[in-house]
Parts: structure tokens; sequence; C-alpha cells
């Protein structure tokens, strides 16, 4: 029998809502404890955190009303404080004050001592981050004796821990359930933070997944119109395999449908002896070293996910204002990689999946009249220093998947970094393909201005036909330094291409496929140097920053693209304000020095230029605050808007968004803005509503100005297929949780906004982190009042892509509260506990002769114990109603306590159930 102390569910039980609470059975038989051990001397009672030997006391009988003169109860259990009973308790265990997670632990007795001690074993110890070669070498020198003598030896390890582990303390908190073990240092495995033994590593079950990304949008008016987007992320997972699959098609109702784009299908697993990733299929290049590309093939390379703490795979964060509900489309080397709708307003797009280092992001934010502007986002990474003795790698083969050009050549990459020691790291790379080749080779350095990279690549192309080669030389210099002291942060990248004949890998394939079509070749733009800054400063209360990028080109009928950004954001009381300065321009490659200047002077002073030139800057200034002190007070929000050039003219904007329930799974959001556009002016109401459910994220949004008008919708959600059926998700990331808990429709998951378990028993959480413990909770507010969880926290490990189920126990028997007397109508001893059939204890005896009572059957025969003798006990004998699910917290049975084996048709009082809740008044009798 799997037997607690009282103490065992206390932690469990606080989860449920106070009256349920209350009731529990065990429980109540610490409340009998505690109100025991409230008789005792003050200077006997012992502290909560459990001692493994506790010391015996005595108490004084007279305080029970009565004395024990009439009923004499053998209370002998209670004579030592807070005693551990030996069985099994489900415990929160920390090792060195790292939460290792919730699991059973067996607490066994030993000769001489009174308290139950966990036991462990040399399995558990090492999971826990014990080194047994280090508790045997011991510190310092040891004599042979001792060495043998702290050998962690294989079985039950039951005692005093440091028997084995020198300095080794366990402290076991009953009232929490938490056991708290400390070892020293020197015997742990020095593994770095976050580590997590690969062999703990759950790499999930047989599962199908679909995530869908939905939007469309009709207009109305004189710009009628439909569109609409579907974006797929589909999988299967077999085993330690995961075949993915991301697509996308678009709509309208002028052209129909666009062909389905196929953005990569691959097959991938994890290399955990490696730390990487292989890849067979559709995949993106990193670019950390050489330039970024798509590539069918195959694909190996060190995964930093698998890392403790290490750098996790990049993508950049999106930020941009809409005016309306407008589309945000974001793409990358001609894909389409995300797309959203969005109300209007400032928005921020922090989810894009990682799909390479290099290649610019190109925004694009279609309002609701039709209206278009675009803009880029750098995405290039720099190349990072490495601790000492670290290698990172990765090697690609296969055919170039480019957008927009016919050739796919088969191409080869190969790049390494590793780190020296704690200042130098160096790295490399080489890229062969048909006709074009490249290498690279450079180092990182730590100095105390700040780190350095230094680098240099060679190309050489041969373009078709003419049998030309063009070959140059590329050299780049990148710079960041942090300086936490002045709230200072320091990026500068320069890339500078020193000569024309240098040429990129993409660059190349563009070029070599021109050539192969016959097309002109000397017109091809080719980078000849790129610049970018990024600075940001803490002043006062907010935040200064800057960024900047400026790209010169060989060739091609541009010659230098600029863009800048600027701005301060802080808080004064309750209001949040930001003001912000965006510009760009774009300079044709064929202005003399003396126009370039004269071109400079025009966009700074007037924002725009000469006609072969485009300038265009937009100043923002917004403010925002909460409306009232309530936690769900909405929020007003302002904005004005100053562009000048191409899309001259500002816009003032107004809107009130919030959250329409307590658990905050509404939200909505009314503006009005007006835009003066020099000889157009136009208002436009707009609104929007959002629902993110257990099952899918929804929004809506309608928008009107004047004659012209647009109702937009999207939809988010996944559906995964696993052993227990099939379950709908709110949304679905790489890696994927799936909770299981019997009967406990309406609990809430958390960590995830809306998630819920449904009506089989399953909830999706859509995120989880690869390669890291993941605390998973259930909040059992929202389910039925008849279930008890017998947990409600887990932890799980996933590898990347897996679908893991995680299960909770739970407790949905019969409970009982009865409220019975002796044969005579004396009341039924305090303390007395309560046996069912098998005997096993059910429940205690309280106050006014009560106890409450769980996990009986629909009939049978409960006995009440309060000695060892025959005369000390008696038996109630019940029929209990029929269940209502949902409704009844528990049935209170009336009756007789009579001595001797008994039925329940020889009881003399019928005992009939009455189905009823119990209220506070009921509850405070025990």
């Amino acid at each position: 029998m799997n037997r607690s102390s009282a103490l065992s569910t206390a932690r469990t039980s606080r989860h449920k809502r106070t009256d349920y609470a209350v009731c529990q059975p065990r429980l109540l038989s610490m409340l009998v404890s505690g109100a025991i051990a409230s008789m005792l001397a003050p200077s006997a009672i012992a502290s909560t955190a459990i001692p493994m030997a506790a010391a015996a006391m005595k108490f004084d009988s007279g305080f029970f009303p009565g004395g024990f003169s009439t009923t004499p109860v053998d209370v002998s259990r209670f004579e030592v404080a807070n005693v551990v009973l030996p069985g099994t308790y489900r415990v929160d265990i920390s090792v060195n004050q790292n939460r290792q997670g919730r699991e059973d632990v067996t607490f066994s007795t030993l000769p001489d001592q009174d308290n139950a001690v966990p036991c462990f074993d040399r399995a558990t110890l090492i999971r826990f981050g014990v080194d047994p070669d280090k508790v045997a070498r011991g510190e310092g020198s040891r004599s042979v004796e001792d060495v043998a003598a702290h050998q962690i030896p294989d079985g039950p390890l039951c005692g005093d821990l440091s028997t084995w582990i020198p300095g080794a303390t366990v402290v076991f908190d009953a009232g929490e359930q938490s056991l708290e073990i400390s070892i020293p240092q020197i015997f742990m495995d020095r593994s770095a933070r976050g580590y997590v033994d690969p062999s703990l590593l759950d790499s999930g079950v047989t599962a199908g997944i679909l995530g869908y990304n939905f939007s469309t949008s009709t207009a109305t008016g004189s710009g009628r119109g439909t569109q609409a987007y579907l974006g797929l992320n589909a999988g299967v997972n077999v085993g330690d395999w995961r075949l993915r699959h991301q697509g996308a098609i678009n709509w309208n109702s002028q052209s129909g449908a666009v062909p389905y784009q196929n953005t990569a299908t691959n097959i991938q697993r994890d290399i955990t002896a490696l730390k990487s990733q292989l890849i067979i299929g559709d995949t993106f290049t990193t670019g950390q070293i050489l330039d970024s590309a798509r590539i069918r093939g195959v694909t190996l390379s060190t995964d930093d996910r698998q890392l403790p703490h290490s750098q996790q795979g990049y993508a950049p964060v999106v930020r941009g204002a809409a005016e309306s509900n407008a589309r945000v489309t974001v793409s990358q080397n001609g894909y389409t990689i995300y797309e959203t709708t969005v109300s209007p307003g400032p928005f921020v797009i922090d989810d894009l999946y990682p799909t390479g280092y290099g290649g610019d992001l190109l925004v694009t934010v279609t309002e609701a009249d039709g209206r278009k502007s675009t803009f880029s986002v750098p995405y290039a990474a720099v190349p990072q220093l490495l601790r000492p003795g670290v290698t990172k790698y990765s090697v690609s083969a296969g055919q170039l998947k480019q957008y927009g050009i016919n050739a796919e050549p088969f191409v080869m990459q190969a790049a390494v970094q590793h780190g020296v020691n704690n200042i130098v790291t160096v790295y490399g790379g080489l890229i062969a393909s048909e006709g074009y080749m490249q290498a690279k080779g450079g180092a990182a350095i730590s100095t105390p201005i700040g780190a350095v990279a230094i680098d240099a690549s060679t190309s050489s192309t041969q373009v078709p036909g003419g049998g030309s080669t063009l070959a140059g030389q590329s050299f780049g210099i990148t710079y960041s330094k942090n300086i936490p002291e002045t709230g200072t942060n320091f990026a500068l990248g320069a890339y500078r291409f020193s000569t024309a004949g240098y040429l990129g890998l993409q660059d190349a394939a563009n070029l070599r496929d021109m050539a192969d079509r016959g097309l002109d070749t000397s017109g091809v733009s080719r980078q000849r140097s790129r610049l970018d800054l990024n600075i940001s400063q803490k002043v006062g209360a907010g935040s200064l920053f800057l960024s900047g990028s400026a790209t010169d080109y060989w060739g091609g009928s541009v010659g230098r693209q600029t863009s800048y950004s600027a701005g301060y954001g802080s808080s004064w009381r309750k209001i949040n304000w930001n003001v912000s300065v965006q510009r760009s321009l774009a300079q044709a490659a064929t202005l003399t020095p003396e126009q370039l200047r004269q071109q400079q002077f025009d966009n700074v002073f007037y924002g725009a230029g000469a006609n072969n030139s485009r300038a265009g800057s937009s100043i923002m200034l917004s403010l925002s605050m909460p409306l009232g002190n309530a936690g769900r007070a909405p929020t007003l929000n302002s904005s004005m808007t100053r562009n000048t050039g191409d899309n001259k003219g500002s816009n003032l904007q107004v809107g009130v968004s919030g959250t329409a329930n307590e658990d905050r799974t509404i939200t909505y959001g009314v503006s009005g803005n007006h835009n003066d556009s020099g000889n157009s002016r136009s208002s436009t109401f707009n609104g929007n509503l959002g629902y993110q459910g257990s099952v899918a994220t929804l929004n809506s949004g309608i928008s009107q100005s004047g004659n012209t008008g647009q109702i937009s919708f999207s939809a988010s959600g996944g559906v995964v297929a696993h052993p227990g059926g099939v379950s709908l998700a709110q949304t679905l990331g790489d890696t994927i949780g799936v909770v299981h808990a019997p009967d406990a429709e309406g609990a809430a998951v958390g960590g995830t906004v809306g998630v819920t378990i449904d009506r089989h028993g399953y909830a999706v959480v859509p995120n989880l982190q690869s390669y890291q413990n993941n605390a998973i909770t259930i909040d059992p507010k929202g389910s039925s009042s008849d279930i008890e969880f017998k947990d409600t926290s887990k932890t799980v490990a996933p590898r990347l892509g897996s679908v893991v189920m995680v299960g909770f126990e739970t407790d949905n028997s019969r409970a009982v509260v009865l409220k019975v007397t002796r044969a005579d109508g004396a009341s039924l001893p305090f303390a007395a506990e309560v046996f069912d059939a098998a005997g096993k204890v059910v429940g205690v005896v309280g106050q006014g002769s009560k106890a409450f009572v769980r996990g009986v059957e629909d009939s049978g025969t409960l006995t009440v114990k309060w000695g060892s003798t025959a005369d000390s006990q008696c038996q109630v004998a019940y029929q209990l109603p029929a269940p209502v699910k949902g409704k009844i917290i528990a049935d209170i049975v009336q009756g007789q306590c009579m001595n001797g084996e008994i039925s329940a048709d020889e009881n003399s009082t019928p005992l009939g159930s009455t189905e009823k809740s119990m209220n506070a008044k009921e509850n405070s009798s025990f």
C-alpha cells in the first residue's frame, strides 16, 4: 500500500478551491495533528522542517472536551512532533537550490529513529548531478580506508546522506512537501548551468502535426476585392526522426491563386554525441561565417540549443507601425516567410522562424485602403567569440535553390569556428560550386575596449559564354562593446568589397544564370561596401537608440542606399511615450561627386533630391497610458506621424485597447485616425477583436474610410495527432507538449494564456524549450469540483521537434462526509481513524463526530477505530446515491456506528445519503 502521512497531500490540496481543500482526508489528519500539537508545551514544538530524529513529547488530555475519561483514544501516534511515517511521498526536489522536479520518493524507517528517512540510489544521485568518482577521490589526500568508505554503492541508500557523500544534508519539509538536498560543489559534476543529461532527454512519441496561419481581407467600395493567405507547417515524428514541411499559398479575386510555394521540406534528427542537427532536404545554411543559401541536400551542423545557455538560433525582431487594420508580409530572398494582420498603431513581430543568419528581411505593410509601404530589416550575424576549446561547424552539400533563377548548380559549403583561448577565436570556410569558388578566414579577438572580428575573403567566378573570370577580394571588420556602467551598447559592422570582381554566392548565381540565358551582365549590381551601425544608450528613465545602414554598389542603377532611424522612449508616471525618426535614401550610380554632395544637401534640408534619387523620412510620436487603476483597465494609445518624400503627409491616430475577461483571452481595440497627404485628406475608423483560445487564435477587424472599407479575419492554430487521439492547439512551435489529465476538463495549463484541458482530458502546450528543463503546471481552477489532482507540476526535457506526453494523475472517486454517532448516541472520539473494507485509512474523525473520506465504493462498510481492542471500534454501513458529475463536492451520510459485524440492512437507522454541496459553515465544523 502506498501510504503517505497526514501531511502528504497538503501542498497539492492547496491548488483546489478552499471549500474542497479543507475536506481532504489527509489534510484533516494534519489539522487534527496541529490541534493536538497546539496543546503541547511551547518548548516541545518542533520545526516544520522535519529532522531525522523526532523528539517525544506529552500533552494534557484535559484540553479535550470531557477529557478522555469516557472514551479513551489511542493518540500515541501524535506524541512525536512532526513525525514522518514510512511510505511513498510525492515531493518537490531541489539540489543545491536548483529545482529537479516533482517525483515520488520512498521513506523508510531505521532502527532507533522515529522518523522515516528518504531513500535514494546511485543512479538517482548521478541524475541529480553527483559525480561518484569525485566522491571517491574526495578533497585533498585521504587514506585508502576513507576512500573506500565513501564509495557510493548500488542499491537503496536510506539514512544520513553524509554517510556516502561528506557534508551532504537532506531536509524534508512535510508542510510544503519539499525535499531540499545540499551537496558540496566539489562532489558535483561541474557542467554548465542548465545542463541536462542527454539520457534524460525525451524524444517524444509518434505523432503528426499541422500548424496553420490563415488571413483574409475583403475591400469594399471602389477598390473592392478579396485576398487570402494560408501558411502551413506540417510534420510527422517517428522515433528520433522528424519530417517537416513549410509552405504557403496566396489568392486574390483579381488574379486567382498563386501557385503553392514550397518554402522547405526536409527530414531531420539530432546527433547527441556531436551536439548537432542532421537535415536532409530543403534548408537554409546558417550564414554565420559564409553566405546564407537555400540548399536542397544534406546539412550537418552544430546545434547551439544542445549547449547549456549558449547562443540560440537567431531571427531579428521586426518593428513598425500601421495606420489601419493592415496586412504585414515578411519575405527573405524572395520567399514569404511570415504574414499576419495587425491592428492600427505600432506592431512587433518577434516569433519568426530562424531561416538562416544572412539575407535582409523585406517588410511590406498593406493598409486597409490598399496603400503599401515597405522597409527592410538588416539580418546579418557577426562572428562571435567562443569559449576556449569549443568548436562549431557546418557542412552542407546539395542543389542551390535560389528564388528567381533557373539554374540549380550543385554547391558545397563548410565552415568552422574554434575558440583558441579566452581571447582569440579563429574561423573560416569554403564554398565550391559549378564555376564558383569562395574562401574565407578570420579571427575574433576580445580586447579591453571591445570585441573585434577581422576577416578576408576571396572569390572566383567563371562567366559562361565569354569564358571570362571575375576574381576579387573582400575585407570585413566588426566591433561591439557593451558598457553596463553607463548603459551603453555599441555595435559597428563594416564590410567593404574592395574590388569589382568579388562576388558572393547569390550574386555569382544570378550573374551566371543571366549569362546562360544570353542576357547582358554588365549592369549587374554588386555590393561594394556596407556599413551598419547600432547604438543604444540609457538616458534617465528611458533609452536612446540609433541605427543605420549604408550600402554602395558596383554597377547597376543604384549607387548607394542609406537608411537610418533614431528614437527615445521613456515613461512618466503612468504615461509611456516614444519619439522616433526614420529616413531612407536611394541615389543613382550616375551622379558625379558634385551632384552627390548637392543631392545630400537637398535631402537633409528638403526631404527630396534630384530626379535620379529617392528619399523619404518620417517622424512619429506615440503615447500610451492606462485608463484607471484596475488590472484590466483599458489602455489609451495615440500617435502622430509626419512623412516627407514620396509619402509626404501626416497622420494622427487615437485608440483604446484592452482585455475583456479575467483570463485575458479576449482582446479588443477601437481607433480613429486622420490622414493628410497634401491634396488628399481622409479619416478612418478601425475596430478589432481577438480571441486566444485553447484550440485556436482568432482575430478580426473592420476599417471604414469614406466609401472605402475593409473587413479582415485571421486564424492560427494547429492539430496534433498523438497516441491518445487528436487535439487542437492555439499555435504550434518547434517542440510541443501534450498534457493528459483525465476528467479534468476546464483546468488551465500554466505558462500559455487560454490553454485548458479539453473534454477528452488533453491540452497542447505549444512552445517548449528544446534540451532544457520545462516546468509544466496545471491550475485546477475551472475543472470539476469532484476532481483531485495528485500533482500539479511536471518537468520535461524534450528534444528538438519532439511531441512529448505529460501525464497528470487525477482522482475522481467519491467523497463522503460522515455525520454519525455511536449506538448509544454519543459522538465518535475525536482523532479516531476511518478505514475502508481493505484496511486503508481514508479519513480521521474531527469535531462534532464528523469525518471526511474519499475513495470509497458506492456502498459498503467503513470501520472507525480509536484503540486496539474490539470495543474500541465500530462499523458504519452506507449506500450512496447515484453520482452527479460536476455537481457534488461530497455526499453526506448520516446514521449510527455500530459494534460488531453489520450490513446496511441491519443498521437501525436508514443511511440514505443526502446530495449536498458543503457550505462554508459546515466546513468550519472540521
